[in-house]
């Protein structure tokens, strides 16, 4: 959605070192949702509808050296705020809503609360449209690719208990550091995450080292009429899992959109862990509907879920915007279990 300034700010230093450039932006989001809760015993189900108000400022700040460099950051103040002491930031040693970046040429290093390089280069399927409460996103049958752990804390890292989303990003501090290099139509991305603010980690008496690495590659461009994206990535940490994704995505002239991925995740003591997906978008004049289907499965045990996002643009940075989404756990022949969610508002970008 187009973005309208709050204030833009110019700040100019001493003629002949450095100029910089700070925008203030954001969004305000109000209606209502049923988001899912749990049952009161292992499941989740649809939970009452309730008025639901979100908002989020974004400082943006750019600048560029005299030698050529450009430099900058963004911060999300909802996210940087410490919800263990408020009124405070996020410590300097985790993610806060933070992002760092300085660039020369067709390089670019990132710092902070940013993607992995799976994560930056693999696309996603939520293709068009949008939801306040990101219900199109948040079934369990999607692939965030944002973050995968051993919620239940039992050393067996299983999709039915620890959730969704392969990706290692978020298993350590949250501080990512990655490297990203431009090249005609292709980009290629390496990060790191440190596991345990720089130190040797361990799960129970088993050590799991200290860094998790990502590589990833991404090509974007015109294919006969279709704008094509295609993304691989490999994200691994030692002793803990091996993380393999590919994904394509496709904008045809007549406003639809289609996209598939697939992601392998082999874990170490456990067994592996699969996802596929497909999405298709549609935009046409102020409407923007998207839908996407995915499944987990290890071994015997599958989630699968669909999400659906409906957008429509009343100009000015308005829009109309409704989410729902569709969970399936089936863990076994003789278990099952289903749930839903929805949101339905205003969104409003300033």
């Amino acid at each position: 959605m187009k973005s309208i300034l709050f204030a833009t700010t110019a700040l100019v230093a001493t003629a002949g070192v450095a100029s910089a450039e700070i925008a203030l932006t954001g969004n305000a989001e109000m209606g209502i949702y049923a988001p899912a809760v749990s049952d009161g015993e292992d499941g989740l189900e649809m939970g009452e509808t309730q008025f639901f108000t979100d908002m989020d400022i974004r400082f943006t700040l750019s600048g560029e050296a005299d030698n050529g460099l450009t430099f900058g950051a963004t911060i999300d103040l909802d996210e940087a705020a410490d919800r263990g002491e408020p009124g405070r930031f996020e410590s300097p040693n985790v993610q806060g809503g933070e992002a760092i970046f300085i660039s020369y040429g067709g390089a670019t290093f990132t710092m902070g609360d940013t993607d992995g390089a799976l994560d930056a280069r693999v696309p996603e399927l939520a293709l068009a449209g949008g939801s306040l409460n990101d219900d199109e996103t948040t079934h369990l049958g999607f692939n965030h690719a944002d973050g995968f752990s051993d919620s239940d804390g039992d050393g067996d890292y299983s999709v039915i208990n620890d959730g969704v989303g392969l990706s290692l990003d978020g298993f350590g501090d949250g501080q990512i550091a990655r490297l990203d290099y431009a090249y005609d139509a292709f980009t290629f991305s390496a990060s790191l995450e440190q596991v345990a603010d720089g130190a040797d980690a361990e799960i129970g008496d088993e050590d799991i080292g200290d860094t998790i690495w990502a590589l990833g590659v991404s090509y974007s461009g015109q294919v006969s009429t279709v704008d094509l994206t295609v993304g691989l990535g490999y994200q691994t940490l030692d002793e803990v899992a091996d993380v393999t994704s590919i994904a394509a995505t496709g904008g045809f002239g007549n406003g639809f959109s289609a996209g598939l991925t697939y992601t392998d995740m082999s874990i170490d003591d456990a067994d592996d862990i699969q996802h596929w997906g497909i999405g298709f978008g549609y935009e046409m004049n102020a409407i923007a509907v998207g839908v996407n289907y995915g499944e987990y499965t290890q071994d015997d045990d599958k989630l699968s879920g669909f999400g659906l996002a409906a957008t429509y643009d009343l100009g000015g940075g308005l829009s109309a915007r409704f989410g729902y989404g569709y969970s399936d756990v089936d863990p076994d022949a003789g278990s099952d279990d289903d749930f839903d969610n929805y949101s339905l508002g205003l969104s409003m970008s300033f």
